[in-house]
């Protein structure tokens, strides 16, 4: 069975940040998304009213492609490479977690702050 069809429970402790979109565990940060496929341009977007974190991408949902890119740009976003990050959760959804090692979700939270501007 492939890794992104089990469900992996991860226990830990929200942050304030997105209403709990980002989270430590003891296997790393859980990082909770929504992503809309096909958008004009690929990008990060934190909106605090709605407690969510959405990102836009170029790549169409097909053949793992959205996927592909999702993983690719927050591992620049978080300065990390793409192997520290892992599709866990909604690999078929537009909702999807990804989990993160190496990091805490503390820096996690200030660098996606960084680059939505969000301080």
């Amino acid at each position: 069975m492939a890794l992104w069809n089990r469900l992996i429970w991860l226990t830990g402790e929200s942050l304030s940040m997105s209403g709990g979109s980002v989270r430590d565990t003891n296997k790393g940060v859980l990082v909770r998304v929504r992503v809309r496929p096909r958008s004009k341009e690929s990008g990060l977007i934190l909106d605090l009213d709605e407690n969510e974190l959405t990102v836009n991408l170029r790549s169409p949902a097909r053949e793992g492609k959205a996927n592909t890119e999702l993983l690719r740009l927050l591992a620049k976003l978080l300065k990390v490479s793409a192997g520290k990050l892992k599709l866990v959760r909604g690999r078929k959804s537009r909702e999807k977690t990804i989990l993160v090692e190496g990091l805490t979700a503390e820096r996690v939270v200030g660098l996606l702050r960084e680059v939505t501007n969000d301080k």
